[in-house]
């Protein structure tokens, strides 16, 4: 039996423009901008290799031709498409250089009508990318991956601004749980404080000595520290 895939959501890479065209007397409203990103390590501490984002945006046109590459309003905790959560419809998606550069229209279907009322009173929306994969050494992504779709996610400039502080020091460590539901491990993300105090109390409740139970944190500080 094979090991479950890991759900893969990143984080916007860098702020969208949002657009608006008219088609015939209507107006439609576009998030336009990088949407995929391969090569440079992400805020996440992953790593995409040019070729499987270029395998995976050529993969991609398919549904754009069909009309079925739809977003999600926010990333949800499985691999499928809802069409009730339905914002945004993929229309563009193409290399340029290291970037997946996109165009998505904004639905006039419940969640896209939200989100569009959110980019209209100035809220920091952008879109992140959601697929599963496995990851190897380093965090670089392995060949199973697999783009399922682009969702419109929240995304305001503290959040963006504490991901890049929270990589740079490697204060987190990432926690993959199994979603029974749908099958695939889920990223719960916890900094190496709290992880440290959790399994502190998990260490004293074994009745440890205190000193041995000092060294055994100290060394788990420094263990994740080196992933």
């Amino acid at each position: 039996m094979s090991e479950p895939l890991k759900l893969l959501n990143e984080d916007c890479i860098a702020e969208q423009k949002t657009i608006t065209e008219n088609v015939g007397n209507k107006q439609h409203m576009y998030i336009t901008g990088p949407f995929l990103q391969a090569v440079t390590r992400n805020r996440n501490g992953r790593v995409y290799p040019q070729h499987i984002i270029e395998r995976e945006v050529g993969k991609f046109q398919r549904l754009i031709e069909s009309h079925e590459a739809v977003g999600e309003l926010s990333h949800p905790d499985s691999g499928e498409i809802n069409p009730d959560r339905a914002s945004i419809l993929i229309t563009d998606l193409r290399m340029d250089g290291t970037l997946g550069m996109g165009k998505a229209k904004v639905l006039s279907t419940p969640c896209g009508a939200i989100l569009e009322s959110l980019l209209n009173d100035g809220v920091r929306m952008g879109v992140s990318s959601r697929g599963t994969g496995n990851l190897g050494k380093d965090n670089v992504v392995c060949e199973d991956f697999s783009l399922l779709t682009i969702d419109a996610v929240y995304m305001p400039s503290a959040q963006a601004a504490y991901s890049d502080a929270i990589y740079e020091s490697v204060n987190y460590v990432s926690n993959w749980v199994l979603n029974e539901a749908t099958g695939l491990y889920v990223e719960k993300r916890e900094t190496i404080i709290n992880a440290a105090k959790d399994f502190k109390k998990k260490v004293d409740n074994k009745g440890y000595d205190k000193s041995c139970s000092e060294a055994v944190i100290e060394a788990f500080r420094d263990f994740f520290k080196t992933l």
